[in-house]
């Protein structure tokens, strides 16, 4: 069975299914021959092997061996590095072994030292890119300049890498604020790394404010609870970011916030750009909303050519059911200057939000079939602005005649 468990590991070499192999005897003897398996003694392994991962696959699969089969080409007994070959050696044992962290840790410490020290270093060979996750940062240990180092690991993940740099130099020469731009967590947030970002605020890293908006840009809900709970600090653009970009869950953190600071009216008008925010708000959230003016609400609506479903909620949220016409309607009967549908609409080639408009009163100018000419639109086109214009006219002509008789 442990000659099964092990050509199984390496079924992707040879190219032969687990199953398969594990009904072939003689194919099973032939085969570990050629990979020149050895058993070894459980109870003489160092600690760095029946700590990694694979070792405690095997044992849970065979709980009861006292000997460990596996190749003799790619054993290691120690961590220590004194030749090339043992650099070699240790990256591709790490990559068949998956060692813990403190113990590629302690890797990455010897092969600097072997590298710094020992005259056998020379022609030091990198592992090829992607051979390993732990590969990588090997290769970045060596290859990066020393002021971008900490930065790649927050880039890339390498929490292990961080971890040696931080017992190496310390806190504060990490964090001394040489990196381009931003504070080391950043970059981990725009790269969407929870563990890197997590072991930064654990280590007691500088943080910048704007953070927050990295997390909540990338709607990651994970990272920004993350950062909740370690108290990253934000400002005035966090909370308009969170109701314009954010999840509803981001948005909802904050709507307190932007209550209790007197924020309020600014993070609701940021919120149209965001329909579900937008619905959490109307619908769900309970809030008290008759410090909003309904009617300055939907202009900038308008103004900013929110879609047609954003405008019929606000317009339905502040129309009164005992009102004879939609807010939108009143609108066009007291602000006659600003009934007109914007040329925005046509760039946006919105006909929805065209549709709804004119249902309620907007009215269309021939300065919108310029721009539609113009921006070669294909739904609210020329021609369709066209005829939309003469049935204007028409109705218009008739309510003319209307009041003359009246």
């Amino acid at each position: 069975m442990k000659n099964c468990f092990i050509l199984g590991i390496y079924s992707i070499t040879i190219k032969t299914p687990f199953s398969f192999i594990k009904t072939m005897s003689e194919f099973i003897t032939s085969i570990s021959s050629t990979l020149e398996l050895e058993d070894y003694s459980v109870d003489l392994l160092p600690a760095f092997i029946t700590e990694s991962g694979h070792f405690k696959t095997w044992r849970d699969l065979f709980p009861e061996e006292t000997v460990f089969p596996f190749l003799k080409s790619k054993m290691v007994d120690t961590l220590e590095l004194h030749s090339l070959e043992d650099f070699k050696k240790l990256i591709e044992a790490d990559a068949m072994f998956h060692f813990g962290p403190d113990v590629q840790k302690q890797i990455l410490k010897n092969m600097y030292n072997f590298w710094l020290d020992n005259s056998e270093s020379s022609q030091l060979e990198m592992p090829i890119k992607d051979f390993s996750h732990f590969g990588n940062q090997v290769k970045a240990l060596f290859s990066d300049s020393e002021s971008i180092l900490p930065v790649r690991c927050f880039q890339s993940n390498y929490v292990e890498l961080f971890d040696y740099l931080l017992e190496r130099d310390g806190l504060h020469r990490l964090d001394s604020g040489r990196f381009p731009d931003y504070t080391l967590p950043y970059y981990g947030v725009t790269n969407n790394h929870i563990e890197i970002t997590r072991r930064g605020l654990e280590a007691g890293l500088s943080v910048s404010k704007d953070v927050l908006d990295a997390a909540i840009k990338q709607k990651n809900l994970e990272m920004f609870n993350l950062l909740r709970e370690h108290k990253v600090k934000f400002t005035a653009k966090t909370l308009e970011m969170a109701a314009k970009l954010g999840l509803p869950e981001m948005y909802e953190y904050f709507l307190r916030c932007a209550i209790n600071n007197d924020m309020f009216k600014n993070y609701v008008f940021k919120t149209i750009h965001n329909k579900a925010n937008l619905e959490y708000l109307l619908l769900r959230s309970g809030t008290d909303m008759t410090s909003i003016n309904g009617t300055e609400l939907l202009e900038e609506c308008i103004s900013e050519t929110c879609g047609a479903e954003i405008v019929q909620m606000v317009n339905a949220y502040f129309t009164k059911p005992d009102d004879t016409k939609t807010l939108l309607e009143t609108m066009c009967q007291f602000r006659p200057g600003s009934r007109h549908i914007k040329k925005q609409v046509v760039y946006n080639d919105d006909l929805e939000l065209f549709v709804y408009l004119q249902s309620n009163g907007f009215l269309i100018n021939e300065h919108l079939i310029d721009y539609a000419i113009e921006n070669k639109t294909r739904k609210l086109t020329p021609g369709f602005l066209k005829r939309q214009l003469a049935l204007q006219q028409i109705k218009e002509l008739e309510k003319g005649l209307e009041k003359e008789k009246e």
